[in-house]
């Protein structure tokens, strides 16, 4: 399971060196860590609008609080979430 923090375009920045940059798919961009090869973003042509953040590599994830939980269908059958988020299925995750 990977948790991310979608932060819309001019709303964040990178600071220091620029991460590398792999297309892992036609109209998807992942970036990592020049130094260590630690994923640090994901970004898909279908929210191109938004950068996603793996809360992994974020310094105080614990800052940001969830507001909804995307691509749904893939969890693992044993996750049961009791947060009563909303929930988006793809693969236009930015539709109810």
């Amino acid at each position: 399971m990977t948790s991310y923090i979608g932060v819309l375009n001019g709303q964040w920045r990178w600071l220091g060196k620029l991460p590398k940059v792999f297309n892992s798919s036609p109209g998807v961009e992942r970036t990592f860590c020049n130094h260590c090869g630690t994923p640090l973003s994901f970004r898909s042509k279908n929210m191109s609008d938004v950068m996603h953040f793996f809360a992994a590599a974020m310094e105080e994830p614990e800052k940001f609080a969830p507001t909804l939980h995307v691509a749904f269908e893939e969890k693992l059958p044993w996750l049961k979430l009791a947060d009563n988020l909303p929930t988006r299925f793809g693969p236009d995750y930015t539709k109810d």
